[in-house]
């Protein structure tokens, strides 16, 4: 499958060491299957830096990475799973998982200050089943148009192909 990843730079090889904390899933390279989303982080990347945007495209074999031994997790929608796994990454400083890739809704742009929110009304109690219930309330309405994967490791990182552009060709097509 092809994965896009949206910045202000082509990315040859990723380096985890550049990688941010505290994202949904935790410290990693993050792709998505759809093109346009990928797109649009790039235009929001390139609008602070000053750069041009660039969407960086890799080749992903799921099964295979499954059939080799990868720890992947996967969340196929919002559940109280998903949205303790997003809370301890994205609030907890010394959580840290043990998957080599994790698959699953997106949890950011807007869902910034829900989290934020969340973590306010409930306090130490945030990742209790009712509280859970109430953050699962709250992000699923913005619904499952965006999946992400996560590359966690330096053996995932392996399992991904750059894709690289065609030469066009330089004869005149009469």
């Amino acid at each position: 499958m092809k994965l896009f990843h949206g910045s202000d730079v082509i990315i040859h090889k990723p380096d985890l060491r550049r990688c941010r904390p505290h994202r949904d899933f935790g410290r990693g390279f993050y792709l998505t299957p759809q093109w346009r989303r990928a797109k649009a982080i790039a235009s929001d990347r390139a609008e602070v830096s000053g750069n041009d945007p660039r969407i960086s495209v890799f080749e992903f074999d799921l099964n295979g990475a499954r059939k080799a031994g990868l720890n992947i997790l996967e969340f196929k929608r919002f559940t109280l799973a998903w949205a303790c796994f997003v809370l301890k990454n994205r609030i907890d400083t010394k959580f840290k998982h043990q998957y080599d890739v994790v698959i699953g809704p997106v949890a950011d742009g807007p869902m910034v200050h829900v989290i934020l929110a969340h973590k306010a009304k409930y306090g130490n109690d945030y990742l209790h089943n009712e509280a859970l219930k109430d953050f699962v309330k709250n992000t699923s309405q913005f619904g499952l148009s965006y999946i992400q994967y996560c590359f966690c490791t330096k053996r995932a990182i392996e399992f991904l192909e750059i894709c690289k552009k065609k030469k066009k060709s330089k004869k005149k097509i009469n």
